[in-house]
């Protein structure tokens, strides 16, 4: 059998900007695609278009385990993180970790550190009433939320994103991510052992003195989680955020709707995830022949599971381009599906209803400063730069969930 012809072989979905990605995905999608051969860094990969075959994908660790993928894209640099784990091993792991992400202990630590967080961040902000919002608060936010739940100095957080950023590109720069990765680990290993002869409340303090089936997690098991952490918990929610504050400042009528119907700022926020998903792409590999959505992928083919293919599927997503309030539950696919279905949703959420609530009542008039920047990428895609004009800089303020029920 000879090499599939690739659809849209002009562009490559691994490193190409992309700016008009969601218009391809619709343009194979009318052309009756499910699934396509497409160039991926270069070589072929087969990418997954319709909600129904998207979710079940996620949801099929039996023929297409998350793991078998991971092993060939991410653990040589970050070592065997959730996603390249199976089974038991998975199942214990993911307990230890998702303690600190339940809803009990997300809304714990919404009134101890997210809003503290957020409203210091604002302050920050002094006497200017131009900036970048990016630069100033949507990136740096969800940062510092990690740094906190660490316990790592914000004031080194700078080189631990700059490593992290690095360490996540091993498909396309392999030395690069591995030598960020030793001087990341040089970093955290120190703050490791001193952890373990003096644990604080901090999560790497969790990690030092947790047991799993018995015994305690290795060093290298830890440093797995923590290099993990800041990409899967803080890039992502930074660039949603980014794009949830370019919705709301870019539509007079929906900015105007969400400061007179607070209730309505958590479905905005549900809307930005589904439309704005900051990985749009995540990969499955085919150890064996399979067959998704009627079309048969050969044995060792790599899987792009587009989650924001998805998302934006009109049989699922009446007006997909569109930002609606009114999507209900909103079943989007952007935290994923099945066993690996994203352990720090509960927090994404939380810090993206307060961002948007003390962004919106703390800065009367924030406006944007120019036209839309259209999100790149579509391994990792968002904005990074969001030039904004406010009028005042009010005085910090609580956050009370408008929509929680009193108990």
């Amino acid at each position: 059998m000879g090499s599939p012809v690739l659809a849209m072989p002009e562009v490559d979905f691994g490193t190409d900007p992309l700016p008009d990605l969601y218009a391809r995905f619709a343009a194979l999608r009318d052309a009756g695609h499910r699934v396509v051969p497409v160039r991926y860094i270069g070589d072929t990969a087969w990418l997954v278009l319709r909600y129904g075959d998207v979710t079940d994908t996620f949801a099929d660790e039996k023929r297409l385990p998350a793991a078998d993928a991971y092993e060939r894209t991410g653990v040589p640099a970050m070592g065997r993180i959730l996603m390249a784990m199976r089974g038991e091993q998975h199942r214990a792991s993911r307990a230890l970790a998702g303690t600190a992400m339940l809803p009990g202990a997300i809304r714990r630590a919404s009134e101890k550190m997210l809003v503290p967080v957020a409203n210091g961040l604002i302050d920050a902000f002094g006497e200017r009433r131009r900036l970048d919002l990016v630069a100033a608060y949507t990136q740096r936010y969800p940062f510092n939320i990690i740094s906190n739940l660490l316990g790592v100095p914000i004031a080194d957080e700078a080189k631990l994103v700059a490593w992290l950023g690095q360490i996540i590109r091993y498909q396309w720069d392999r030395q690069a991510a591995m030598d960020a990765r030793a001087a990341l680990d040089a970093y955290l290993l120190p703050l490791l052992a001193a952890r373990r002869r003096n644990p604080g409340e901090d999560m790497i303090s969790q990690l030092a003195t947790a047991e799993i089936d018995g015994r305690r997690l290795d060093q290298e098991e830890i440093l797995a989680f923590l290099r993990l952490l800041y990409p899967a918990g803080a890039e992502t929610t930074f660039l949603t955020m980014s794009a949830l504050m370019q919705e709301v400042l870019a539509d007079r009528a929906l900015y105007d709707r969400l400061m007179a119907h607070p209730k309505e700022r958590a479905a905005a926020v549900e809307e930005a995830i589904r439309k704005h998903a900051p990985t749009t792409i995540m990969p499955r590999f085919a150890e064996n022949a399979v067959t998704i959505g009627g079309v048969a992928i050969p044995a060792g083919s790599m899987i792009l599971v587009s989650n924001g293919a998805a998302n934006h599927d009109p049989d699922m997503f009446p007006e997909p381009e569109r930002f609606r309030l009114d999507r209900g539950a909103n079943p989007h696919a952007t935290f994923g599906r099945g066993p690996h279905f994203c352990l720090g949703s509960h927090l994404a959420r939380e810090e993206l209803k307060v961002s948007l609530t003390l962004l919106l009542e703390r800065l009367p008039g924030l406006r944007l400063a120019g036209d839309p920047i259209p999100a790149t990428g579509a391994v990792v895609r968002g904005i990074r730069a969001l030039p904004v004009l406010f009028d005042d800089v009010l005085p910090p303020m609580d956050y009370v969930d408008p929509n929680r029920k009193a108990t």
